[in-house]
């Protein structure tokens, strides 16, 4: 099977299927669980949020915080059985394709994902 999908703006009518895809992972379940599931929900409403859809379904998602000084991803997840297959990089292209004139930064875990997606190490971020 292709996986082919698009990129749309998150919002409340994709919370549960979002939710649920993250609760099926320990890295990220975090987010879901106890009380940090209410601030999660109001963050991804109030912040720039994307979603990956792949034959119908949330495969991933980006979650960004932009202001006047620039952009900051604060999540980037794709589900494992849709990884190696371009959909963060085109998350992350959507987001820089919106505001083309502002930097986008990340502060990540995942440094080796950035640096082969010839992001621009500065400190402890990258910048896209």
């Amino acid at each position: 099977m292709k996986f082919t999908g698009n990129i749309i703006r998150y919002d409340k009518d994709h919370e549960s299927e979002l939710i649920a895809l993250l609760e099926s992972e320990p890295d990220w379940n975090a987010f879901v669980r106890g009380e940090a599931l209410g601030a999660f929900k109001a963050a991804l409403l109030s912040s720039k949020t994307y979603i990956y859809k792949s034959h119908g379904e949330v495969c991933g998602y980006l979650r960004a915080l932009v202001d006047e000084f620039g952009i900051c991803v604060s999540e980037l997840y794709v589900a494992p059985r849709y990884r190696c297959r371009g959909f963060g990089r085109e998350l992350l292209g959507k987001l820089k394709k919106a505001h083309p004139n502002q930097s986008v930064y990340v502060l990540s875990d995942e440094d080796g994902y950035y640096e082969k997606l010839g992001c621009r190490r500065i400190g402890s971020v990258f910048e896209l």
